[in-house]
Order: C-alpha cells, then sequence, then structure tokens
C-alpha cells in the first residue's frame, strides 16, 4: 500500500495556473505549461497532478492548433470537455468531439489538433512509465501542428478528402481499430475490434449508485459515471489509484477522517488503499470522469465486508420513503 501524509489535500483545481495549494498532497503538482505552434494562438496544459502509477491534466488546444506527431511510452486517454479533436494515429483520422474519449496506447505515433470552429478543451489522463509529454517523430521540438489558416511555419497539416487533414501517421496496427468512444452511450460493445476493453452502460457494484461504462485499456482504464442525488458508495477501498474529474453537481467525499466537496472542474485523487466513500449532494446528479491503474477493476469492496446497495443521504433513501 502506498502512504500518503495524514491531512494531505486530495482535491484540485485543474484550470488554476500554478500549485492547487500549499501543504502537504497527496500528489506531485506540476505548474501549468505554456505550448504553441509559430504564428498560433498555442495553448496550455495543467497543472499535471501525478500520482504514483497516473497522472492527470486539463489540456486547451487553440482552434486550427495541436501538437505534432508524436510518441511516448505511457498510455493515454483524453476526454473531451468542449470543441472536437482531430485525432491522427495509426494511419487514420477520427474526429473526437466534447462528451468522446479518445484512446491512444503506448508507443502509436499521433497528433491531436483542435478543429477550426473552436477551441479545445480536454481532460488528459496517462500512466506514470514517462512524463506527460512526447517525442516528436520528426526530432523537431516545439512544432506542433496547424492547420491550414492557422499558422505559419512548418507546421502545416495538408488537407485531405472528407472535409479532413490527410493522415500523417502510418497504420502501425496493421488492423482496423477503433481508438475514439462515445462513452456516455456505450450501452454495447461496439461491433470490430477496439483498441480498449469497452464495458457497456451499467451499474459498476452492488455497494454504489454509480452507474456508467468503463474503457479498458494495458495500464491504464477510465469510466463515465452517473450518481442519483443524494446517493452514492459506501466506505470502501481497492487497490489501484484513482483520480476522479467532476463534470457535473458536487460530490461528497469522505477520504481517511476526512470530509471533503468536490465542485464541478475539480479533481480528486485517491491513492491506493486509501479509505473513502462518495456521494451526489443534495444538490443534484454528480457525473464523474474516472482514472484507474488497471491492477484492480473499476470497483472495490466495502470496509464492512457487506454489499448491501448504495449508501444515501438523509431523506434521499428510496427504501425509507
Amino acid at each position: 500500500m502506498e502512504t500518503v501524509t495524514a491531512g494531505a489535500r486530495h482535491i484540485y483545481q485543474l484550470d488554476a495556473p500554478g500549485r492547487a495549494a500549499e501543504g502537504p498532497c497527496s500528489g506531485e503538482v506540476i505548474p501549468r505549461r505554456s505550448f504553441g505552434v509559430p504564428g498560433s494562438g498555442g495553448g496550455w496544459t495543467g497543472p499535471v497532478v501525478k500520482g504514483g502509477r497516473v497522472q492527470v491534466a486539463l489540456v486547451r488546444r487553440a482552434r486550427g492548433t495541436g501538437s505534432p506527431v508524436h510518441t511516448h511510452a505511457n498510455e493515454q486517454f483524453g476526454f473531451v470537455l468542449r470543441g472536437t479533436l482531430l485525432a491522427d494515429l495509426d494511419g487514420q483520422v477520427v474526429r473526437v468531439p466534447a462528451g468522446h474519449v479518445v484512446h491512444v496506447p503506448a508507443g502509436i505515433p499521433h497528433s491531436l489538433v483542435a478543429a477550426p470552429e473552436e477551441d479545445v478543451l480536454y481532460y488528459s489522463m496517462k500512466d506514470t512509465r514517462a512524463g506527460f509529454g512526447g517525442l516528436p517523430v520528426d526530432a523537431v521540438a516545439g512544432a506542433g501542428s496547424y492547420l491550414r489558416g492557422f499558422g505559419t511555419g512548418p507546421g502545416e497539416w495538408p488537407a485531405g478528402a472528407g472535409g479532413l487533414p490527410r493522415a500523417r501517421t502510418r497504420h502501425a496496427s496493421g488492423r482496423a481499430l477503433q481508438y475514439a468512444y462515445d462513452i456516455a452511450h456505450l450501452d454495447a460493445v461496439p461491433p470490430g475490434r477496439t483498441s480498449a476493453e469497452v464495458i457497456p452502460r451499467n451499474f459498476i457494484s452492488k455497494k454504489s449508485s454509480s452507474f456508467g461504462a468503463a474503457l479498458r485499456g494495458d495500464k491504464l482504464q477510465v469510466g463515465h459515471i452517473h450518481k442519483g442525488v443524494g446517493s452514492g458508495t459506501k466506505l470502501h477501498t481497492h487497490p489501484n489509484e484513482q483520480f476522479s474529474f467532476v463534470l457535473e453537481g458536487t460530490m461528497i467525499y469522505q477520504i481517511d477522517e476526512q470530509r471533503i466537496e468536490a465542485p464541478p472542474n475539480s479533481v480528486t485523487h485517491l491513492p491506493p488503499g486509501i479509505r473513502h466513500s462518495a456521494i451526489a449532494s443534495a444538490a443534484g446528479d454528480v457525473l464523474t470522469f474516472v482514472a484507474k491503474d488497471t491492477s484492480h477493476g473499476m470497483s472495490g469492496p466495502p470496509v464492512d465486508g457487506i454489499e448491501d446497495g448504495p449508501v444515501y443521504l438523509p431523506g434521499f433513501d428510496p427504501r425509507k420513503k
């Protein structure tokens, strides 16, 4: 079990420019980093919150701009919050609109560029086998990519057929694979081969009101999880690390002996083995995007050993009405 200093901070605002707070933190906080391509509006990443196995950040791409074709030794999932990403990977270009996930397996050359209509904001998750950056395949660091009319220099992305740019990555897998997922509506396993294992929408466990779909990769698994107002998950533990980004609503956590509220756009870090519960506040339903390492599943055993249904705030238990 990995240890964390008693009283450490577990909740972070990823849209803040620097460190979330003074004092002990459950993970390493790396201040916001700017990036860009020559002549463009650029963007930013951060701050990055890095745990022992998983690291997360909020990334903004200015419309029409993005990363060069690059690779990294760790796996990545990206959940688009606003706008549309154009993802070039494995010899194909796919649109990844808001509410969708793109999966980038470790070692796959890829590029992520914001579509021309608007800036893109996305929640990015990687395992910790490498850092948050990557190595351009052409060894030109910082050059970036941009769509025609959105920058100057060597990084222009040539136009292709069907309104999408032309793929610059090679078809490395040798297979027809799906890399982008409408995770909020995954009610069944999609036809064909997928880059990640798809776990269709269902209740996550018998101790929780959590309902949603999940994607499982090699080192990371992610879930799009809904909890009804006033309902949640019993006090429990699991041997894998977890980050939970609040998309809508306010989550009430008990983490060890601390009671903490996580508002929208905050991320909660739960190190392996830590005792915790999570309940949607009385103000409304809560929607989260969860990332965990794959040393264990999406759910852990309750502390009391009894899976007897969700927990509720006073007045919200339907069994007592």
